[in-house]
């Protein structure tokens, strides 16, 4: 069965987006989360072995393998297809709809989309906004990696965004609280520049 992909422009998103207040969280970052995760590669590593050379597993040591084979190799999500917070998850801050950070949110994923990022990595995700309505029914999830540009409300469902709204992103997330990997690291006045640039040597 072919994976059917969705890329859905960050204006759009949001625009469509009916929502009474956000928590924003952050994921798969610390100290915590580092050494519990060396212990979950030691107990799926001797399991896999187990498997492999006896597959004299039981059933609940079977189903303890599939779940860290989930946790160590594909990409994680702050709530998985089950509806559970990813077990590292931390929740930093509650925002309502009229709070001035949630109009920033707003403004920013309502930015003009000239460039998409493209990397050659594969994203990681350790910062999310959960969208809730009235009721405290999550309506949406937005994944972000803010190093290799990337987000996704759910596997195959990408959100795009300019290279403008990823440095505001991670600007604002720096704002309230999130230990941010590479915190100096801006891209979008240098690629302004290129297209500066580029626009100018095609008028020549």
């Amino acid at each position: 069965m072919e994976t059917l992909y969705t890329y859905i422009p960050s204006t759009d998103y949001i625009s469509n987006l009916s929502f009474s207040h956000i928590e924003t969280y952050s994921f798969q970052r610390g100290i915590d989360y580092k050494e519990k995760i060396t212990v979950f590669k030691s107990d799926y590593d001797r399991l896999k072995v187990r498997k492999e050379r006896r597959n004299n597993l039981t059933e609940i040591e079977e189903n303890k393998f599939a779940e860290l084979q989930e946790t160590l190799s594909i990409t994680q999500y702050l709530i998985n297809e089950n509806g559970q917070f990813h077990f590292s998850s931390k929740k930093t801050n509650t925002f309502l709809f009229n709070d001035p950070i949630v109009s920033r949110l707003i403004d920013i994923l309502k930015i003009e989309i000239r460039d998409v990022p493209n990397w050659l990595c594969a994203p990681v995700y350790r910062d999310a906004i959960v969208f809730y309505n009235q009721e405290n029914e999550i309506v949406s999830t937005l994944n972000l990696c803010l190093s290799c540009e990337y987000m996704e409300t759910k596997m195959f469902t990408h959100i795009n965004g300019d290279y403008e709204t990823y440095d505001l992103l991670k600007r604002l997330f720096i704002d309230i609280g999130h230990n941010i990997e590479e915190p100096d690291k801006f891209v979008y006045e240098k690629i302004s520049k290129l297209r500066d640039k580029h626009n100018n040597s095609n008028t020549l």
